[in-house]
């Protein structure tokens, strides 16, 4: 009899494109709305209720719209161009689009304190400071459409044109420089008396799809191209040089600025840049999983967002993985949008995937919170994590958009605006009840588990007897569910038995009689905060069969 030692099980993470039977001991291959930290698991967010129902027909984007002294507001916009802005939990309406529903970008940047929010196929919108609506951008050539409008520096820039009867897919166009609390002046680059351009990256095979400031640079963006865009005075204003020329972003808002880098979601990988050189941050662990599931009709809908508070990015996608739950469009009512994020924490450098409830886009905000750690300390319990500051009233809260909604009188689902939060499930700041309709139970499984850390040969015949979990959880519920499998093979299916139950305050043990070659077992914790850092296993080597 012989007795495995397993700790540090956070520190792997989830590795789903290499064979199980090579995988380290501490690894996972499949996993779920749970988080890899700190040598632990633990459980993933919960969605707590922003705001619900807001008065919007389709839901299309949001934007964080940056109060240093107060609590933020997020903007909502819907496929009719209506801007909705939620602040301290009342919804007003700001702008009335009355457009068509085209399925057109949006966009949004800030610069000198004013808001721009821009649809593909129509003119600007700003709000200044002191106003409460958004109106039509002054000064802007009403001919004109962009694709995008990002800030940089003290430049408002306008990416892929639309100008009169011609396109220019990829033209960059830049305003004079702005002052503070202004709009630009004039976008006319005739008048030499002022800095505003233009520029077509003439060698760019693909439209220009987003941009995003880098350092002191600006990179440009298209599916298979990046450039850069340097202020650099004089005649020329702007130089511009080719980057990549076998890389680029997937759709638009999926660039991520991270500590002088960017996080790229890319048609066919995941990358992290720093203006000169690119690394793929998810290939040999969980490139092929992403991407196979990935549906390609539906990578406009993909974004990114930043969870400072967890120190994760999430990569967020329409999957149609073998872990999307099987009814509605990926488990959630509505239409189809963004039902899986690859989670990567970037500190702890581990995968791990989400459930998502039909997102359309991402943001981080200073959201008004009830519950702090003062108010909160004899039950404040962080799922064998630190205290992060989660009690500071301006923290920031990572939030989705999504376009969940009831069925209408004929049986269909009627999308409506919904804001959550990204929140955990027992020790969370964000005051209200989680959303039990979407919030979705953690799943970890490991197969192929051959033991070879025993020096145990392949023919080597295994027999688990008795598995020792160090787990634990601060919830009412203190039962979590474990089962055990094995096969002969390989790649042979996995037998498992029937489901235990271990009372994490009084058990101290799960009993087995699993038996074969390949080990493997899954955890089914439900919604509840734990802590699972390792476990023993006592294994008896039966000899070859």
């Amino acid at each position: 009899m012989a007795n495995v030692p397993i700790r540090q099980l956070g520190s792997t993470g989830v590795i789903t494109d290499v064979s199980n039977f090579n995988l380290p001991i501490t690894a996972f291959t499949r996993a779920k709305n749970v988080r890899f930290t700190d040598g632990q698991v633990s459980a993933g967010p919960v969605f707590r209720p922003i705001s619900t129902a807001i008065t919007a027909y389709v839901p299309a984007f949001c934007y964080t719209v940056v109060e240093p002294a107060n609590y933020d507001s997020i903007l909502i916009v819907d496929t009719t161009f209506d801007i909705f802005e939620v602040s301290a939990g009342a919804t007003a309406q700001r702008l009335n689009g009355s457009l068509n529903a085209t399925g057109a970008t949006i966009s949004a940047a800030t610069l000198a304190d004013v808001v721009y929010v821009n649809r593909s196929d129509t003119v600007p919108v700003a709000r200044v400071p002191g106003a409460t609506n958004f109106t039509t951008l002054a000064n802007w050539p009403s001919a004109h459409k962009a694709t995008v409008i990002r800030a940089y520096g003290d430049f408002l820039l306008a990416l892929g044109m639309v100008e009169g009867s011609s396109s220019f897919p990829n033209r960059i166009r830049f305003s004079d420089s702005v002052t503070a609390n202004s709009i630009p002046s004039t976008w006319d680059a005739s008048d030499l008396t002022n800095l505003a351009g233009f520029n077509d990256l003439v060698q760019m095979q693909t439209p220009i799809m987003d941009g995003a400031t880098l350092g002191d640079s600006f990179l440009i963006y298209s599916k298979d191209q990046v450039w850069a865009m340097e202020f650099v005075g004089g005649t020329f204003i702007f130089n511009f040089r080719k980057i990549f020329n076998d890389a680029g972003v997937i759709s638009q808002d999926c660039i991520i600025e991270l500590e002088g880098k960017h996080y790229v979601f890319d048609s066919d990988d995941i990358y992290v840049t720093d203006g000169q050189s690119r690394k793929s941050i998810c290939d040999g662990r969980v490139k092929n999983y992403i991407f196979t599931g990935l549906d390609n009709s539906k990578a406009d809908v993909c974004f990114a967002m930043h969870n400072s508070k967890t120190e994760e990015l999430y990569f967020c996608y329409n999957s149609q993985d073998d872990m999307v739950i099987n009814n509605s469009p990926g488990g959630f009512p509505g239409v189809p949008k963004c039902n899986r994020a690859a989670v990567y924490n970037y500190k702890e450098d581990t995968w791990t995937f989400q459930d998502l409830p039909n997102a359309v886009a991402g943001v981080e905000a200073n959201v008004n919170t009830t519950q702090t750690y003062a108010s909160q300390n004899t039950q404040y319990r962080f799922m064998g994590g630190s205290y992060k500051d989660f009690d500071s009233p301006f923290a920031k809260h990572p939030i989705v958009l999504s376009n969940i909604g009831p069925a209408g009188p004929t049986g269909q689902i009627v999308p409506t605006a919904n804001l959550y939060g990204l929140d955990f499930v027992d020790t969370g700041s964000l005051p209200g009840a989680y959303d039990t309709a979407i919030s979705r139970s953690g799943y970890l499984e490991r197969q192929g588990l051959d033991l070879d850390e025993l020096g145990v040969s392949l023919s080597g015949y295994k027999n688990i007897s008795k598995v020792l979990p160090q787990i634990s959880t601060p919830d009412s519920d203190p039962n979590i569910v474990f089962a055990f499998g094995a096969t002969d093979t390989p790649s042979g299916p996995v037998v498992y038995e029937g489901g235990q139950s271990f009372n994490c305050s009084t058990d101290h043990k799960l009993d087995t009689r699993i038996s074969g070659r390949y080990l493997s077992y899954k955890v089914s914790p439900q919604l509840k905060s734990f802590s699972f850092s390792g476990m023993d296993v006592e294994v008896n080597i039966t000899g070859k069969r």
